[in-house]
Protein backbone atom coordinates (compact mmCIF):
# COMPACT_ATOMS: atom_id res chain seq x y z
CA UNK A 1 0.00 0.00 0.00
CA UNK A 2 -0.86 2.56 0.30
CA UNK A 3 1.21 6.53 2.18
CA UNK A 4 2.93 8.10 4.60
CA UNK A 5 5.91 10.50 4.37
CA UNK A 6 8.77 8.63 5.99
CA UNK A 7 8.14 5.39 4.42
CA UNK A 8 8.03 7.70 1.05
CA UNK A 9 11.22 9.33 1.85
CA UNK A 10 12.90 5.85 2.64
CA UNK A 11 11.79 4.69 -1.00
CA UNK A 12 12.75 7.97 -2.35
CA UNK A 13 16.36 6.86 -0.81
CA UNK A 14 16.30 3.22 -2.16
CA UNK A 15 15.83 5.09 -5.63
CA UNK A 16 18.93 7.15 -5.25
CA UNK A 17 21.33 4.03 -4.96
CA UNK A 18 23.51 2.51 -7.34
CA UNK A 19 21.07 1.27 -10.13
CA UNK A 20 23.78 -2.13 -10.02
CA UNK A 21 22.05 -2.61 -6.23
CA UNK A 22 19.22 -2.06 -6.94
CA UNK A 23 18.84 -3.80 -10.18
CA UNK A 24 20.63 -7.05 -8.55
CA UNK A 25 18.13 -9.26 -7.22
CA UNK A 26 19.24 -11.34 -4.70
CA UNK A 27 19.86 -15.46 -4.92
CA UNK A 28 16.76 -17.38 -4.10
CA UNK A 29 14.12 -15.03 -4.71
CA UNK A 30 11.41 -16.36 -4.89
CA UNK A 31 9.16 -16.05 -7.78
CA UNK A 32 5.47 -16.85 -9.11
CA UNK A 33 2.87 -16.66 -11.66
CA UNK A 34 2.96 -18.75 -15.20
CA UNK A 35 6.11 -19.59 -17.20
CA UNK A 36 7.93 -16.98 -19.14
CA UNK A 37 6.48 -18.39 -22.72
CA UNK A 38 3.05 -17.42 -23.80
CA UNK A 39 0.16 -19.31 -22.02
CA UNK A 40 -3.06 -19.89 -23.46
CA UNK A 41 -5.82 -20.76 -21.23
CA UNK A 42 -7.39 -23.92 -21.76
CA UNK A 43 -10.19 -23.24 -23.48
CA UNK A 44 -9.40 -20.11 -24.61
CA UNK A 45 -7.31 -19.01 -27.60
CA UNK A 46 -6.29 -15.97 -26.24
CA UNK A 47 -2.18 -15.66 -25.61
CA UNK A 48 -1.10 -13.20 -22.48
CA UNK A 49 2.64 -11.87 -23.83
CA UNK A 50 4.55 -11.62 -21.11
CA UNK A 51 2.81 -13.85 -18.75
CA UNK A 52 4.45 -12.72 -15.94
CA UNK A 53 5.81 -8.94 -15.05
CA UNK A 54 8.56 -9.39 -12.34
CA UNK A 55 9.43 -5.82 -11.64
CA UNK A 56 12.85 -7.29 -9.58
CA UNK A 57 13.53 -5.07 -6.70
CA UNK A 58 11.92 -1.95 -6.10
CA UNK A 59 11.25 0.85 -3.66
CA UNK A 60 8.44 1.01 -1.03
CA UNK A 61 5.39 2.41 -1.64
CA UNK A 62 6.27 2.96 -5.43
CA UNK A 63 4.43 2.55 -8.44
CA UNK A 64 5.49 0.14 -11.66
CA UNK A 65 3.17 0.74 -14.80
CA UNK A 66 3.62 -1.96 -17.55
CA UNK A 67 1.89 -3.14 -20.79
CA UNK A 68 0.77 -6.83 -21.89
CA UNK A 69 -0.26 -7.37 -25.35
CA UNK A 70 -3.12 -10.19 -25.13
CA UNK A 71 -3.34 -12.21 -29.05
CA UNK A 72 -6.08 -13.82 -30.37
CA UNK A 73 -4.51 -16.98 -31.64
CA UNK A 74 -7.45 -18.93 -33.02
CA UNK A 75 -9.51 -18.78 -35.94
CA UNK A 76 -12.96 -16.92 -34.87
CA UNK A 77 -13.25 -13.93 -32.94
CA UNK A 78 -12.92 -13.46 -29.35
CA UNK A 79 -14.60 -10.89 -27.21
CA UNK A 80 -13.19 -9.34 -24.19
CA UNK A 81 -15.38 -9.85 -21.00
CA UNK A 82 -13.88 -8.33 -18.18
CA UNK A 83 -10.10 -7.73 -17.17
CA UNK A 84 -10.58 -7.87 -13.10
CA UNK A 85 -7.74 -7.19 -10.57
CA UNK A 86 -7.02 -9.73 -7.93
CA UNK A 87 -6.49 -6.66 -5.63
CA UNK A 88 -6.87 -2.35 -5.75
CA UNK A 89 -3.43 -2.40 -5.41
CA UNK A 90 -3.59 -2.71 -9.47
CA UNK A 91 -4.68 -0.37 -11.67
CA UNK A 92 -5.91 -1.91 -15.41
CA UNK A 93 -6.54 0.39 -18.27
CA UNK A 94 -10.57 -0.67 -19.60
CA UNK A 95 -10.68 -3.01 -22.42
CA UNK A 96 -14.16 -4.76 -21.66
CA UNK A 97 -16.03 -5.20 -24.62
CA UNK A 98 -13.09 -5.13 -27.13
CA UNK A 99 -13.30 -7.82 -30.00
CA UNK A 100 -9.95 -9.45 -31.25
CA UNK A 101 -10.45 -10.88 -34.71
CA UNK A 102 -7.75 -14.04 -35.55
CA UNK A 103 -4.69 -12.84 -34.95
CA UNK A 104 -5.42 -9.79 -33.52
CA UNK A 105 -3.82 -8.01 -30.42
CA UNK A 106 -4.87 -5.33 -28.27
CA UNK A 107 -2.46 -4.06 -25.46
CA UNK A 108 -3.73 -3.93 -21.67
CA UNK A 109 -2.12 -1.36 -19.20
CA UNK A 110 -1.58 -2.24 -15.56
CA UNK A 111 -0.05 -0.36 -12.72
CA UNK A 112 1.44 -2.15 -9.72
CA UNK A 113 1.51 -0.15 -6.08
CA UNK A 114 3.67 -1.78 -4.22
CA UNK A 115 2.82 -1.51 -0.43
CA UNK A 116 5.63 0.79 2.64
CA UNK A 117 6.30 -2.66 3.61
CA UNK A 118 8.77 -5.61 2.24
CA UNK A 119 8.39 -8.57 1.04
CA UNK A 120 7.39 -10.19 -2.57
CA UNK A 121 4.09 -8.62 -3.83
CA UNK A 122 2.52 -9.89 -6.31
CA UNK A 123 -1.06 -9.38 -7.87
CA UNK A 124 -2.81 -10.82 -11.50
CA UNK A 125 -5.01 -9.31 -13.78
CA UNK A 126 -7.87 -11.94 -14.90
CA UNK A 127 -9.40 -11.75 -17.95
CA UNK A 128 -12.61 -13.15 -19.13
CA UNK A 129 -13.36 -13.77 -22.88
CA UNK A 130 -16.93 -14.61 -23.81
CA UNK A 131 -18.51 -17.90 -24.19
CA UNK A 132 -14.95 -19.46 -22.90
CA UNK A 133 -15.20 -20.76 -18.87
CA UNK A 134 -12.09 -19.82 -16.97
CA UNK A 135 -9.69 -16.39 -16.98
CA UNK A 136 -6.62 -15.58 -18.68
CA UNK A 137 -4.15 -14.81 -16.27
CA UNK A 138 -1.94 -11.33 -16.49
CA UNK A 139 0.81 -11.98 -13.38
CA UNK A 140 3.15 -9.38 -11.92
CA UNK A 141 5.44 -9.30 -8.79
CA UNK A 142 8.22 -6.78 -7.30
CA UNK A 143 10.00 -7.46 -3.97
CA UNK A 144 9.54 -4.43 -2.07
CA UNK A 145 12.90 -3.72 -0.55
CA UNK A 146 14.32 -0.80 1.78
CA UNK A 147 18.34 0.16 1.77
CA UNK A 148 18.43 -2.78 4.39
CA UNK A 149 17.09 -6.06 2.90
CA UNK A 150 15.42 -8.65 5.42
CA UNK A 151 14.89 -12.01 4.91
CA UNK A 152 12.63 -13.71 5.37
CA UNK A 153 10.87 -10.13 5.46
CA UNK A 154 8.52 -11.66 7.62
CA UNK A 155 8.11 -12.95 11.17
CA UNK A 156 7.10 -16.73 10.74
CA UNK A 157 5.26 -17.36 14.33
CA UNK A 158 2.73 -19.97 12.63
CA UNK A 159 1.33 -23.24 13.77
CA UNK A 160 3.40 -22.89 17.35
CA UNK A 161 6.56 -21.79 16.16
CA UNK A 162 8.02 -19.92 18.85
CA UNK A 163 11.21 -18.52 17.48
CA UNK A 164 13.33 -17.49 14.64
CA UNK A 165 16.25 -15.47 12.66
CA UNK A 166 16.01 -13.43 9.79
CA UNK A 167 18.93 -11.67 8.33
CA UNK A 168 19.85 -8.36 7.36
CA UNK A 169 21.97 -7.15 4.67
CA UNK A 170 22.79 -3.57 3.58
CA UNK A 171 22.09 -3.45 -0.32
CA UNK A 172 24.47 -1.40 -1.25
CA UNK A 173 27.02 -2.87 1.31
CA UNK A 174 27.30 -0.08 3.74
CA UNK A 175 28.07 -0.78 6.98
CA UNK A 176 25.14 -0.33 9.98
CA UNK A 177 23.86 -1.10 13.26
CA UNK A 178 20.66 -2.70 14.47
CA UNK A 179 20.01 -0.52 17.30
CA UNK A 180 16.85 -2.31 18.77
CA UNK A 181 13.79 -4.67 17.45
CA UNK A 182 10.32 -4.78 19.00
CA UNK A 183 11.63 -2.20 21.59
CA UNK A 184 14.34 -4.43 22.86
CA UNK A 185 17.79 -4.91 22.42
CA UNK A 186 18.79 -6.92 19.17
CA UNK A 187 19.67 -10.51 19.83
CA UNK A 188 22.39 -10.85 17.20
CA UNK A 189 24.10 -13.78 16.71
CA UNK A 190 28.09 -13.69 16.83
CA UNK A 191 27.91 -10.14 17.44
CA UNK A 192 29.13 -7.89 20.33
CA UNK A 193 27.97 -4.66 19.91
CA UNK A 194 30.33 -3.04 22.56
CA UNK A 195 33.61 -4.34 21.09
CA UNK A 196 32.46 -5.59 17.21
CA UNK A 197 32.74 -3.00 13.87
CA UNK A 198 29.63 -1.82 12.34
CA UNK A 199 28.67 -4.90 9.39
CA UNK A 200 27.10 -4.91 6.39
CA UNK A 201 24.84 -7.82 7.46
CA UNK A 202 23.28 -9.55 10.87
CA UNK A 203 21.45 -12.49 11.17
CA UNK A 204 18.65 -11.37 14.59
CA UNK A 205 17.08 -13.83 16.50
CA UNK A 206 13.32 -13.41 17.52
CA UNK A 207 11.26 -14.94 19.90
CA UNK A 208 7.26 -15.13 20.40
CA UNK A 209 7.60 -14.53 24.27
CA UNK A 210 9.38 -10.75 23.50
CA UNK A 211 6.73 -9.99 20.56
CA UNK A 212 4.20 -9.50 23.20
CA UNK A 213 0.79 -10.75 24.36
CA UNK A 214 -1.49 -10.33 22.28
CA UNK A 215 0.74 -10.33 19.87
CA UNK A 216 1.06 -7.69 17.76
CA UNK A 217 1.08 -7.58 13.53
CA UNK A 218 4.56 -5.86 12.88
CA UNK A 219 7.55 -6.39 14.70
CA UNK A 220 9.63 -3.11 14.05
CA UNK A 221 13.59 -3.03 13.57
CA UNK A 222 15.44 0.62 14.70
CA UNK A 223 18.78 1.03 12.66
CA UNK A 224 21.63 3.47 12.60
CA UNK A 225 21.10 4.68 9.15
CA UNK A 226 19.59 7.97 7.95
CA UNK A 227 17.43 6.39 5.05
CA UNK A 228 16.49 3.00 6.46
CA UNK A 229 15.82 3.97 10.49
CA UNK A 230 12.90 1.51 10.92
CA UNK A 231 12.74 -1.99 9.03
CA UNK A 232 8.30 -3.14 9.65
CA UNK A 233 8.26 -7.29 9.54
CA UNK A 234 4.90 -8.76 9.57
CA UNK A 235 4.23 -10.90 12.34
CA UNK A 236 2.69 -14.38 10.54
CA UNK A 237 0.53 -15.92 13.33
CA UNK A 238 -2.92 -17.16 13.22
CA UNK A 239 -4.05 -14.84 15.21
CA UNK A 240 -2.88 -11.43 13.65
CA UNK A 241 -4.69 -12.14 10.38
CA UNK A 242 -8.27 -11.71 9.61
CA UNK A 243 -9.19 -12.32 13.37
CA UNK A 244 -7.02 -9.22 14.56
CA UNK A 245 -9.50 -6.87 13.03
CA UNK A 246 -12.75 -8.45 13.60
CA UNK A 247 -14.51 -5.06 13.97
CA UNK A 248 -13.94 -3.97 9.91
CA UNK A 249 -16.77 -6.07 8.72
CA UNK A 250 -19.17 -4.03 10.91
CA UNK A 251 -17.53 -0.88 10.19
CA UNK A 252 -17.16 -1.37 6.57
CA UNK A 253 -13.24 0.02 6.25
CA UNK A 254 -10.09 -1.09 7.08
CA UNK A 255 -6.45 0.10 6.71
CA UNK A 256 -4.32 -1.95 4.06
CA UNK A 257 -1.51 -0.84 5.36
CA UNK A 258 -1.62 -1.60 9.68
CA UNK A 259 1.83 0.09 10.10
CA UNK A 260 2.61 4.16 9.86
CA UNK A 261 6.66 4.49 9.83
CA UNK A 262 7.64 8.04 11.62
CA UNK A 263 10.83 6.98 11.63
CA UNK A 264 12.91 9.05 14.46
CA UNK A 265 11.45 12.08 16.10
CA UNK A 266 13.17 14.66 18.80
CA UNK A 267 11.56 14.78 21.71
CA UNK A 268 8.30 16.95 21.65
CA UNK A 269 8.48 17.33 18.31
CA UNK A 270 5.41 16.30 15.92
CA UNK A 271 5.46 14.18 12.82
CA UNK A 272 3.21 14.70 9.84
CA UNK A 273 2.13 11.60 8.68
CA UNK A 274 0.11 9.53 6.21
CA UNK A 275 -2.18 6.76 6.42
CA UNK A 276 -5.15 5.19 4.19
CA UNK A 277 -8.85 3.40 4.85
CA UNK A 278 -10.50 1.21 2.75
CA UNK A 279 -14.10 0.31 1.89
CA UNK A 280 -14.77 -3.25 2.73
CA UNK A 281 -18.40 -4.85 2.31
CA UNK A 282 -17.82 -8.99 1.43
CA UNK A 283 -21.51 -9.27 2.14
CA UNK A 284 -22.62 -6.91 -0.52
CA UNK A 285 -20.12 -8.02 -3.29
CA UNK A 286 -18.43 -4.41 -2.29
CA UNK A 287 -21.39 -2.31 -2.73
CA UNK A 288 -21.69 0.83 -0.67
CA UNK A 289 -24.11 0.18 2.19
CA UNK A 290 -23.04 2.28 4.77
CA UNK A 291 -21.94 5.79 3.15
CA UNK A 292 -20.62 6.95 6.18
CA UNK A 293 -17.76 4.58 6.42
CA UNK A 294 -15.49 7.38 4.29
CA UNK A 295 -16.70 9.93 6.73
CA UNK A 296 -13.59 10.55 8.87
CA UNK A 297 -14.21 12.37 12.42
CA UNK A 298 -10.88 12.21 13.82
CA UNK A 299 -7.91 10.26 15.51
CA UNK A 300 -7.00 9.56 19.14
CA UNK A 301 -4.08 7.76 20.81
CA UNK A 302 -6.26 5.55 23.17
CA UNK A 303 -3.19 4.65 25.14
CA UNK A 304 -2.49 8.12 25.94
CA UNK A 305 1.17 7.35 24.31
CA UNK A 306 1.18 10.98 22.44
CA UNK A 307 -1.79 12.80 20.69
CA UNK A 308 -2.89 11.99 17.04
CA UNK A 309 -4.51 15.25 15.21
CA UNK A 310 -6.59 14.87 12.46
CA UNK A 311 -5.46 17.17 9.45
CA UNK A 312 -6.81 15.90 5.95
CA UNK A 313 -9.36 13.12 4.93
CA UNK A 314 -9.35 13.16 0.83
CA UNK A 315 -11.62 10.08 -0.48
CA UNK A 316 -9.71 8.16 -3.51
CA UNK A 317 -11.91 7.14 -6.23
CA UNK A 318 -14.63 6.06 -3.94
CA UNK A 319 -12.81 3.47 -2.15
CA UNK A 320 -10.12 4.84 -0.16
CA UNK A 321 -9.94 7.52 1.79
CA UNK A 322 -6.34 9.50 2.54
CA UNK A 323 -5.37 10.84 5.42
CA UNK A 324 -3.08 12.78 7.00
CA UNK A 325 -2.24 13.57 10.81
CA UNK A 326 0.24 14.74 13.27
CA UNK A 327 1.47 12.63 15.65
CA UNK A 328 3.41 14.04 19.03
CA UNK A 329 4.95 11.65 21.50
CA UNK A 330 3.85 11.86 25.08
CA UNK A 331 6.42 14.19 27.16
CA UNK A 332 8.93 11.82 28.83
CA UNK A 333 8.46 9.28 26.50
CA UNK A 334 11.81 8.25 24.61
CA UNK A 335 13.11 5.50 22.00
CA UNK A 336 11.57 3.14 19.92
CA UNK A 337 7.46 2.98 20.50
CA UNK A 338 5.01 1.01 18.41
CA UNK A 339 1.54 3.00 19.03
CA UNK A 340 -1.89 2.58 18.81
CA UNK A 341 -4.05 5.21 16.76
CA UNK A 342 -7.62 4.93 16.60
CA UNK A 343 -9.69 6.42 13.22
CA UNK A 344 -13.00 7.13 13.55
CA UNK A 345 -15.62 7.77 10.86
CA UNK A 346 -19.42 7.81 10.61
CA UNK A 347 -19.55 3.91 11.01
CA UNK A 348 -17.13 3.00 13.47
CA UNK A 349 -13.68 3.06 14.90
CA UNK A 350 -9.95 1.23 13.78
CA UNK A 351 -7.05 1.33 14.46
CA UNK A 352 -3.52 1.77 13.22
CA UNK A 353 -0.32 1.48 14.75
CA UNK A 354 2.59 4.27 14.46
CA UNK A 355 6.30 3.05 14.93
CA UNK A 356 8.19 6.16 16.15
CA UNK A 357 11.77 6.29 17.52
CA UNK A 358 11.91 9.29 20.09
CA UNK A 359 14.98 10.85 20.33
CA UNK A 360 16.73 13.24 23.06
Amino acid sequence: MRFLAAALLIGASLLALAPSALAQAPAGRPTAGPPAGPTPQRGAPLVVEPPLRDFGVVAPGSRHPTTFVLRNAGSAPLTIARAQPSCKCTDVTPIDGKTLAPGESIELGATLAVPDSPGLKDAKVMISVNGVPGVVVAAMQADVTFPVRVDPAYVDALKGVSSGVVTLRSVDGTPFRVLSAGGRPPRIQGFDAVTDSPRNEYRLEWSAAELGSPLPQWWVIDTDRADCPQLPLRIRHESTGSRFDPGRLTRFWFAPESIVLAGRVKAGGTATLRTSIEHLNPSAQGRVTNPEWSAVRGLRVPGGEGTAELVSAQPRGGEFVDIAFRFTPASGRSGPMYVPVEITTGSGSGLVYVAVTVEP
